[in-house]
């Protein structure tokens, strides 16, 4: 059995599929999916450098690419975990990988997502400081400690 846990170090609180969320189907619509991925990330963001001063000083991340693939379906009531890992990183880019939970720590859906560091001024793509960059690497490294090789991750970072 996976350790979902290890392997997937920041885990977000916890939230629930309520009724609006849930499309003809009686089960949780698909863009809530990824919504549930992008609201529970930002603290990891936060985390890693991309606070609100580091938004102020004129730099951010844009999303470029994401992979969303569906487990197992949530309903009505359904508790949901989100849990996350810096799986790959260079000067430009951070890859981040993706859980949704349900309670009985069983895989709903996985999350792939590339975002790129962005100069504000010019909205154009550009290399992390080094400060930021060292920061990624620090959280890289305590969350790439166990393998994640039970988990098909499909996107790549060109090195």
């Amino acid at each position: 059995m996976t350790d979902f846990k290890s392997i997937f170090p920041y885990v977000a609180p916890k939230s629930f599929v309520t009724h609006e969320m849930c499309d003809q189907n009686g089960h949780m619509n698909v863009a809530y999916y990824l919504q549930a991925f992008d609201e529970h990330s930002r603290d990891l963001f936060e985390e890693i450098g991309f606070d609100e001063d580091y938004l102020k000083s004129g730099y951010s991340c844009f999303a470029i690419e994401d992979s969303l693939r569906y487990q197992r379906e949530f309903i009505e009531g359904d508790e949901i975990r989100s849990m996350f890992r810096i799986h790959d990183f260079n000067h430009k880019l951070i890859h981040i990988v993706g859980v949704l939970m349900d309670k009985d720590e069983k895989m709903s859906a996985i999350s792939e997502t590339l975002v790129i560091h962005i100069d504000m001024n010019t909205r154009k793509a550009s290399p992390m400081p080094e400060e930021l960059l060292d920061k990624v690497k620090k959280v890289h490294t305590h969350h790439t400690t166990y393998s994640i090789e039970d988990i098909d991750v499909r996107l790549k970072i060109n090195k």
